[in-house]
């Protein structure tokens, strides 16, 4: 056999086994999160304060998520955001929700099939937020914490805080029971 024939097959496979690999991954996670109750979902969730988040993510971003360069830049200190999230505690406690908040788009994903499209949005804002934080965790270990403080977690929170009004959104567009549960859960 030629050995472009060869590459192209060798191509075909990788493509079908990552086709086969994505669609595992998301028939396990759907079969996962649609078995679980919706009062499951809500139990996981930990609870943070909704005001400081919005406090720090608003001084960070706008409420359509645009980047502040305005006089509306509030212009928080580290310290300020330290004791109003609760320290890395409390970011730990924002990437645990996202995954959360991911299951909840899953969740609703029954009744709403676009649904998908934001649980994707979800799933990489979520791994943005970790990205912050584990660079915070390294910064702890290092003893550079104070320094990198404000530089990840604002960042992060305003992330966060977006993710939740999109959540808030999705149930709230598709006038689902669920809705007022989560708007007092998140």
């Amino acid at each position: 056999m030629d050995a472009r024939v060869m590459f192209f097959l060798a191509a075909i496979v990788v493509f079908v086994a990552t086709l086969s690999i994505v669609a595992a991954y998301y028939y396990r996670r759907a079969s996962r999160t649609s078995a679980r109750s919706w009062e499951q979902l809500l139990e996981r969730l930990t609870l943070v304060d909704r005001d400081s988040v919005a406090q720090i993510a608003l001084a960070y971003v706008d409420e359509s998520g645009q980047r502040r360069n305005d006089d509306g830049d509030a212009g928080l200190e580290p310290s300020q955001i330290w004791s109003l999230i609760g320290g890395l505690e409390g970011l730990e406690a924002l990437e645990s929700n996202c995954l959360v908040l991911i299951d909840m788009a899953f969740y609703v994903q029954r009744w709403y099939p676009e649904a998908i499209v934001l649980a994707e949005e979800l799933r990489l804002n979520a791994r943005e937020i970790e990205w912050h934080v584990e660079r915070l965790r390294g910064a702890a270990k290092g003893g550079n914490l104070e320094l990198s403080f404000a530089d990840y977690a604002q960042p992060a929170i305003a992330k966060y805080y977006l993710m939740t009004r999109c959540v808030l959104l999705l149930y709230k567009r598709g006038n689902f029971p669920m809705f007022t549960d989560l708007q007092g859960a998140i």
